[in-house]
């Protein structure tokens, strides 16, 4: 086979699998994910970020960094649902300063949110920015188990 023909094959299936991966990459991207029934963020975790789930219906802690562009779009969705949700609240924390939990739950980026339950069950998780509608559901299906 010619060797141009063969370095211009492998150049074009190098940049077919680059684009496949990127596309599975940014797919998941946000995407809210269910999680063990078992995983919770427990109290010494919740009260390291100061988050009070005391009378909550549900809540949120979104570990980011102080140069986290996305965080602040983040931040932004949790601070919508908090208005149109009576018993929602969230913390920010930075993740730097809390390796302990970012490690126990395996963070490895950031803007990473754990949507959680009153008794710290984590009910959902997501990396990146996540869509409005889907924490809804989120919320709404919590709320229909705990009825």
């Amino acid at each position: 086979m010619d060797p141009i023909l063969l370095r211009a094959l492998l150049v074009v299936g190098l940049v077919a699998a680059v684009l496949i991966v990127g596309w599975l990459l940014k797919r998941r991207d946000g995407a809210v994910r269910e999680v063990d029934q078992d995983a919770r963020l427990h109290d010494d975790h919740l009260a390291a970020v100061g988050l009070d789930l005391t009378d909550a219906k549900a809540g949120a802690v979104l570990l980011g960094s102080p140069t986290c562009t996305p965080c602040d779009t983040v931040k932004d969705v949790l601070g919508q649902l908090e208005e149109e949700r009576e018993g929602f609240r969230w913390v920010y924390a930075d993740a730097g300063e809390h390796l302990r939990l970012a490690e126990e739950h395996r963070v490895m980026r950031v803007p990473t949110l754990f949507m959680v339950a009153p008794d710290g069950r984590i009910l959902a998780r997501t990396s990146g920015v996540p869509r409005h509608d889907e924490l809804r559901r989120v919320l709404d299906d919590d709320q229909g188990a705990a009825a």
